[in-house]
C-alpha cells in the first residue's frame, strides 16, 4: 500500500465510518474508495448485456433462487 498525506473532513470521515462500519481511518478510507468503485460498475451494469440469457431465463432463475423454502 502506499502512504501518503491527505487532508480529510472529521465530520465526513465519522459519517462514512459509521455508514460502513469501519473502525480506523485507514480502513474508512480503503473501505469507501472501494465503495465507490462498486457503485460505478453497477452503474455501468447494463442486464441485457452483461447477463447470459433472455430476461425470461433471467426472471425464472431469480424465481428459483429466491423462493421460499416449501414444507
Amino acid at each position: 500500500m502506499t502512504r501518503t498525506t491527505v487532508d480529510i473532513d472529521p465530520r465526513a470521515l465519522d459519517a462514512a465510518r459509521v455508514e460502513l462500519g469501519t473502525k480506523g481511518l485507514s480502513e474508512t478510507v480503503n473501505a469507501a474508495l472501494r465503495d465507490v468503485g462498486r457503485r460505478r460498475a453497477l452503474a455501468r451494469f447494463d442486464v441485457t448485456r452483461d447477463i447470459d440469457g433472455t430476461p425470461a431465463d433471467v426472471e425464472l432463475n431469480r424465481r428459483e433462487r429466491f423462493a421460499e423454502p416449501e414444507e
